[in-house]
């Protein structure tokens, strides 16, 4: 990120996104989430890592955060929005982000048969409503009645195998370099990032 900005680290968990983008030069970067853990455990980490200055850790409901309207420029939402209700996380977000700010949500994609059947098989591994809502495009189209919507990327098609075969993970690599261009095949990812963008009419 370009230094100088304010960050938010959206449902921070241990605050690792945070605290890098303070060492990369953010003016504040923001960590919130629900678990008093957590926090804990990112302010101690950052005070560990030298960035206590320009960092803040608050426990908050990620759909009602509390924070001030468009207090930050550049949002990193990683693997939370699944575990919330987008018709009010989505709200929220587009409160919080400033004009011209963007958001970066990292999140499983729900459309590979095989990943979905691995789901099923290991239920212990999530709770039922993490099942029922792992995204897919139609909560990208749903985030468009509040944000623009920025670039859409596809990762790890062939490239889950790789913890199985590690030596051929190189050629896993390339292969989805490929994969993940190709209208239709790309859904069968792993894992999408997209970019949500603070409409310009919107204050």
């Amino acid at each position: 990120m370009r230094p100088g900005r304010v960050f938010l680290d959206y449902a921070c968990g241990q605050g690792g996104n945070a605290i890098r983008a303070a060492k990369a030069g953010a003016a504040l970067a923001i960590g919130i989430d629900i678990s008093p853990i957590s926090v804990q455990n990112a302010r101690n980490d950052a005070a560990a890592a030298r960035v206590s200055q320009n960092t803040y850790f608050v426990q908050a409901d990620a759909e009602d955060t509390r924070l001030p309207n468009e207090c930050a420029e550049v949002v990193i939402c990683s693997g939370m929005l699944h575990h919330l209700d987008v018709s009010f996380a989505f709200p929220e977000l587009r409160r919080i982000l400033a004009p011209g700010g963007r958001i970066l949500a990292v999140e499983a994609l729900n459309y590979n048969p095989a990943i979905k059947l691995y789901r099923r098989l290991t239920p212990e591994m999530r709770t039922n409503w993490e099942k029922a809502h792992i995204l897919s495009l139609k909560d990208v189209r749903f985030a468009r009645h509040f944000f623009d919507i920025g670039e859409i990327r596809y990762w790890h098609i062939t490239s889950i195998l790789s913890p199985h075969f590690g030596a051929l993970a190189p050629f896993f690599r390339r292969v989805d370099t490929v994969l993940t261009k190709v209208p239709l095949i790309q859904l069968m990812a792993w894992i999408f990032t997209f970019e949500l963008l603070k409409k310009s009419e919107q204050q």
